[in-house]
């Protein structure tokens, strides 16, 4: 899917071990594997800044829908962001990938409770168009993917898709990303053997070993086929994809933990694999707070929005897109799961 009114388009050591914290908060890109550390090990980790927006003497305000909120809670928030293949370069101009996966981490430090959000890739937002100089242009509601696409470099189009991750849960401020290309989820998948999943339906359109029924141990092509076949499908709807993704986040997390459980320093065999496959803003001192205070409150798991999906032409290039349509009264129930968010009776 491409839009047609694109314009263009510390000590060694512990480097090394924040660095693999970094690689495991990748892999719940597909995966959530911050919860295979949860009241297990890497406890020798020291607390960093915490950096964040909100404290316990601050008030944050979200506007949802046509509803004002409010929390005082002390807030950490992690996006965590798999991009497809497709950016070229060409002189100046610049073809960009789409945020293909897009998962938020919220860590309440004050409720002390965290949860992963995972967002529809097809989300429609008011998402900032950039002009052929990299300028914001206007805005324009469209799939929450395409965010990723405007921007001279990799920082814009990160940041971009932070904004468009924002304006989704009312202005929310997202304190730090993590990129990593889609097409290194079989490098992921080497790092820890394959991971066994179970197919739930008929695939065998995209892989002749998946048969309905079946238990695969996919191999590093076959995890890139599993999580991002679509068109090929009988069910090529996101959601359907979403669903599989799901499944290889939990079988995921389940090999890990065992791997790690055994071997501590595994996480420095991952980081090795991913070394030079992460873009961030991030620090290590946020890291390793967030790991810290994962490792001691109460986890809610994978949240999904729900909402409605319809099929419009809405880039206006004669092709049927899938928009999502989150409802509201989602968004803010599945912000309370972890915030203590109240209705701001002072607005206007």
């Amino acid at each position: 899917m491409q839009p047609s009114h694109l314009v263009f388009q510390m000590s060694k050591k512990r480097k090394s071990i924040i660095i693999g914290i970094v690689a495991i908060l990748l892999i719940a890109l597909c995966w959530a594997v911050l919860l295979l550390i949860e009241n297990h090990g890497l406890t020798d980790i020291q607390f960093g800044d915490t950096g964040g927006w909100g404290d316990e003497d601050s008030e944050t305000y979200l506007t949802i829908g046509n509803t004002d909120y409010k929390t005082s809670d002390d807030i950490d928030t992690y996006l965590i962001i798999g991009t497809d293949n497709g950016g070229e370069v060409y002189g100046e101009a610049y073809s960009g990938e789409f945020a293909d996966f897009l998962l938020l981490l919220i860590v309440d430090n004050t409720t002390e409770r965290y949860g992963f959000y995972s967002i529809d890739r097809n989300s429609m937002v008011p998402v900032s168009v950039l002009d052929e100089k990299g300028n914001f242009s206007r805005y324009h509601e469209q799939q929450i993917c395409i965010s990723h696409w405007y921007g001279m470099n990799a920082e814009q189009r990160n940041q971009n898709t932070v904004s468009a991750v924002s304006a989704l849960f009312g202005g929310l401020d997202i304190d730090s990303y993590y990129t990593m290309s889609m097409s290194n989820i079989g490098k992921l998948n080497h790092a820890v053997g394959g991971v066994a999943v179970n197919i739930d339906e008929d695939l065998t359109k995209a892989d002749p070993a998946f048969t309905e029924g079946k238990t695969v141990l996919l191999s590093d092509e076959q995890a890139e086929k599993y999580l991002r076949a679509r068109f090929v499908l009988d069910d090529a709807s996101n959601a359907s994809r979403m669903k599989r993704q799901q499944q290889y986040m939990q079988k995921m997390y389940d090999t890990l933990f065992g791997q790690l459980r055994e071997n501590p320093e595994y996480i420095n065999e991952i980081y090795n694999d991913l070394k030079g496959s992460i873009q961030t803003d991030g620090s290590s001192g946020e890291l390793s707070t967030a790991v810290n205070h994962i490792l001691k409150y109460d986890g809610k798991g994978f949240i999904r929005l729900e909402g409605k999906t319809v099929v419009n032409d809405t880039l206006g290039d004669n092709v049927e897109h899938e928009e999502f349509y989150p409802r509201t009264d989602s968004i803010v129930s599945s912000l309370k799961k972890v915030i203590d968010l109240k209705e701001d009776d002072e607005s206007e």
